[in-house]
């Protein structure tokens, strides 16, 4: 990977990265490329995913019993994370990081946002950076804002990535962007 000046004031700087499996995640990723991984000297992907298990079979269980069904679902959905998650890595080595990855297992147990949450509470970021796509006040009352959820509760320092910074980045192709907001 390229090399990055660490500047004195922002040594040792742990920076997490959260990612869901949406497009937006790769151009939260490329914003924190172009204005907050060059700060760090750590670098964490996060992606946390579930699976929803069977409770019924809705036909006939031909050999099969729930509990093998619902381990193949949770095999697949771990696979399909564990792809994304590595495709996240690749693009940052390509921007010039060299990130630890890490997967969570949230659903059917815990929410992603909670299972983000714990690992943070574990790992101490110095900065969580998070995207928000602008669902809305109707839309967070209803399905919760992850965004919303971690700014209220994680006790590192939360970067909220909004459409807007994403915007701004894309279309002026430079390290510097709208500056995100920190809570």
């Amino acid at each position: 990977g390229k090399s990055h000046e660490i500047d004195p004031i922002m040594a040792k700087i742990h920076c997490m990265v959260a990612l869901d499996e949406s497009e937006y995640s790769k151009q939260v990723l490329r914003w924190s490329a172009a204005n907050i991984l060059k700060k760090a000297d750590k670098i964490t992907l996060v992606h946390a995913y579930g699976y929803s298990p069977m409770t019924f079979f809705p036909g006939p269980k031909e050999g099969k019993s729930l509990g093998t069904v619902n381990e193949v679902i949770k095999k697949e959905a771990t696979k399909a994370a564990t792809e994304y998650l590595q495709r996240l890595g690749k693009l940052c080595n390509q921007l010039g990081y060299e990130p630890e990855l890490k997967l969570l297992l949230a659903r059917p147990m815990i929410s992603e946002k909670q299972a983000i949450l714990a690992y943070t509470e574990k790992s101490k970021p110095d900065v969580l950076v998070v995207g928000s796509r602008g669902m809305g006040a109707f839309g967070r009352m209803f399905l919760g804002s992850t965004s919303d959820y971690l700014v209220h509760n994680c006790k590192s320092a939360v970067m909220v990535v909004r459409d807007k910074d994403i915007e701004t980045l894309d279309n002026t192709n430079k390290e510097a962007s709208a500056p995100a907001s920190i809570s």
